[in-house]
């Protein structure tokens, strides 16, 4: 049951696109019956190491599903500033698990505006986290792979519950995080339990390099 909570401050959401800022709207709605007011993304380029870069572009399409505001921005700050200038922000939502830096970097970055900074996941057990994706009706797929035992295969691949248990099975015999947490993965959702619509992929190119690769989409809608 989800409930109402009455005088919720108004909170952002830091949205990349992936499962796990995703997820944390999704939990954030669970605890208090809001949606955002807003979702920022920060648009950067592939050797960022704080901000997911892989199909950002199409966040615009996540947040018209949900029917709030999106904020394409080059900066944390500047989608600070936008937020609280227009939606009177007080709060910051955002998907961190595990990352001291990132959480840090977030935090420093909305103290400026006297926003306060929430990760409903931080801390989980990330194995626990991977199989409530698919309990609750997630659906989304790989669009990076850059980790020992995760090869092309993978790229655009739904994660549904098989899946998963062979990617956490994955993650202990190569030791890497199994919520892909440390940049060996990264995600994009298609649809979840607040989306109106989903998100169809209608084109998309698979780029391998050495190790890694990434599943770039070149068109997509809403059905």
């Amino acid at each position: 049951m989800w409930i109402m909570r009455n005088e919720r401050p108004i909170y952002a959401v830091l949205l990349s696109g992936g499962k796990d800022s995703n997820f944390a709207i999704f939990e954030s709605y669970r605890r208090t019956g809001l949606l955002p007011c807003c979702a920022i993304t920060i648009f950067t380029n592939k050797d960022d190491t704080v901000f997911h870069y892989e199909n950002t572009s199409w966040v615009e399409l996540q947040c018209a599903s949900m029917g709030i505001p999106w904020i394409p921005v080059k900066s944390i700050e500047e989608g600070l500033m936008i937020a609280q200038s227009n939606y009177l922000v007080e709060e910051l939502v955002t998907g961190g698990i595990l990352s001291n830096f990132q959480r840090k970097k977030f935090s420093d970055a909305a103290s400026q505006f006297n926003i306060k900074t929430i990760n409903p996941l931080w801390g989980i057990d990330q194995e626990a986290y991977m199989r409530q994706l698919v309990s609750n009706g997630f659906i989304y797929i790989i669009v990076k792979v850059a980790s020992l035992g995760l090869g092309r295969e993978w790229l655009g691949r739904k994660m549904d519950q098989e899946a998963t248990e062979q990617l956490i099975k994955l993650s202990k015999k190569y030791r890497f995080n199994p919520s892909l947490e440390g940049g060996e993965g990264e995600t994009f959702v298609l649809w979840m339990p607040l989306y109106r619509k989903s998100i169809c992929v209608n084109d998309a190119e698979t780029i391998w390099e050495k190790d890694s690769g990434t599943y770039l989409i070149r068109s997509a809608e809403l059905k």
